[in-house]
């Protein structure tokens, strides 16, 4: 059997930068969750080279976060074309799950189904045999629409290596779990979106709700003025604007190219911060809401600051041998020293981008230096990799 090797991941603050604004390629795979015998088929966006169906990803050493997005009732997984549009772009890769489609849906299972294809998604950056191999960040969203985002509480229950979740005028779940009950155990980031004209499912008895309890250290309720239901849709959906149309008549909304531009105002910055570990991205989030403040009711847990990208919750590690690295941190000679000698090694070292920056290959030796003394000051990942296995280990160069 061939041992497909972990990516190089790491967890750090990273300096604001402007994104790269990158190609939509797009591809429809079908996933396989056998603890479900389950097959899921997945509708993925990710950044490419040129525009069109299985164009080739984008190959600049940069590892894209993983965003999992539930459709809602009734409607397409492809129903949410503006969403990738506007952050493909910005360098994230976006799975629409294509099950539940039909009457009556599974909710519980559609929320398992976002959060697998997240996960797996993810995954396939380790897979030598994937298009997203080496190319996919450890961290990874789940959000949703309506059903979708009350599906998304379901999934997200008792959840820890997923980063965050969002949602958008998320619906009560009836035929299985409740989403409100549920969100006691949604421990996760969570960033809930709601419309003040959503008369469909209205905030005080859907994610309002869904919102008081969460359980999440970090949690932000955002109720858009004059914000429809369908509005966080695609435009002329005609499931949701006519299920809209006959439960709301004579409600009026802001038109839905003005909610979307505001959605993605606060989206954004939040997906930067706990996506891509953007410190910049939480103060953006928190000015744009200022700026705003005449559209948007917000309620909040706790402020958020930077100290929240602290400890990272979705680091990948595989220590199958045992070793030390030390001195950590460290100024100038790096040592490695390994438990057994191996015969088959490989050593690469990435900085805080996920580009390596070093690599080198041994055979038969237990302890291995490596001079640092005139790399710049940060923090590193590296990995040694042998035949038995891997050890992988974060340091310091003061």
């Amino acid at each position: 059997m061939k041992t497909i090797l972990l990516p190089l991941v790491i967890a750090v603050f990273l300096p604001f930068q402007l994104a790269a604004q990158y190609n939509i390629g797009k591809t429809t795979i079908t996933l396989r969750d056998q603890s479900r015998s389950r097959n899921i088929i997945t509708n993925i966006f990710y950044p490419a080279t040129t525009t069109g169906t299985d164009a080739a990803i984008v190959n600049d050493g940069t590892k894209f976060p993983v965003i999992s997005f539930g459709h809602g009732f009734v409607m397409s997984s492809l129903a949410y074309q503006w969403l990738s549009n506007a952050l493909v772009p910005k360098g994230y890769i976006l799975a629409f799950p294509a099950t539940e489609e039909g009457v009556p849906p599974l909710h519980s299972e559609f929320g398992k189904d976002e959060v697998f294809v997240a996960r797996i998604v993810r995954s396939l950056g380790d897979s030598i045999n994937s298009i997203f191999f080496g190319k996919t960040s450890p961290y990874a969203a789940v959000g949703g629409h309506s059903m979708g985002g009350g599906a998304s509480f379901l999934g997200m229950q008792n959840v820890t290596d997923i980063t965050t979740f969002f949602n958008f005028a998320a619906a009560e779940t009836f035929l299985t779990e409740s989403a409100i009950q549920t969100a006691k155990k949604c421990t996760q980031p969570a960033l809930v979106f709601a419309g003040k004209n959503d008369c469909v499912a209205p905030a005080g008895g859907n994610s309002r709700l869904m919102y008081g309890n969460l359980a999440s250290e970090y949690k932000i309720f955002a109720n858009l003025d004059k914000g429809s239901h369908c509005g966080f849709g695609d435009p002329n959906v005609t499931p949701c604007e006519l299920g809209e149309t006959l439960a709301c008549a004579g409600t009026s909304y802001i038109p839905e190219a003005t909610q979307k531009a505001r959605v993605l105002q606060l989206l954004e910055p939040w997906m930067d911060f706990w996506l891509k570990r953007n410190c910049d991205g939480i103060t953006r989030f928190y000015d744009n809401i200022a700026a705003n403040s005449t559209v948007w009711d917000t309620l909040q847990s706790k402020v958020i600051t930077c100290a929240a990208l602290g400890t990272p919750t979705a680091i990948r590690q595989n220590n199958a041998i045992k070793a030390q690295l030390f001195p950590n941190p460290v100024s100038e000679q790096l040592l490695l020293q390994l438990d057994a000698p191996y015969q088959q090694a490989e050593m690469q070292i990435a900085d805080v981008q996920g580009k390596i920056i070093y690599t080198a290959q041994w055979k038969g030796q237990q302890q291995i230096q490596v001079s640092v003394a005139d790399w710049p000051a940060g923090l590193y990942l590296l990995r040694f990799t042998t035949e038995k296995g891997d050890f992988i280990s974060r340091f310091q160069k003061l």
